[in-house]
């Protein structure tokens, strides 16, 4: 699969008729750049997809422990 990802992002930075034709043009500064925005991008999403936020349990705020709520 990852595999797929790098020719879709190869496509997208050197658009052409074909891969062969994609591959064959020289790499200008400004490809660099897409290329780098690409792998950026790809990288924050897979580590929001491991590593989800946590909401903070609303329960736990509305009902602070209290020293009087343990003694009764």
């Amino acid at each position: 699969m990852q595999a797929k990802r790098t020719v879709l992002a190869i496509l997208r930075v050197q658009p052409a008729k074909d891969l062969v034709e994609s591959l064959m043009q020289p790499v200008s500064d400004e490809h660099e750049m897409m290329w780098e925005d690409i792998l950026e991008s790809e990288m924050e999403s897979d580590h929001r997809l491991r590593h989800p936020r946590r909401m903070p349990s609303a329960a736990a705020q509305e009902s602070a422990y209290r020293l009087e709520d343990i003694r009764s």
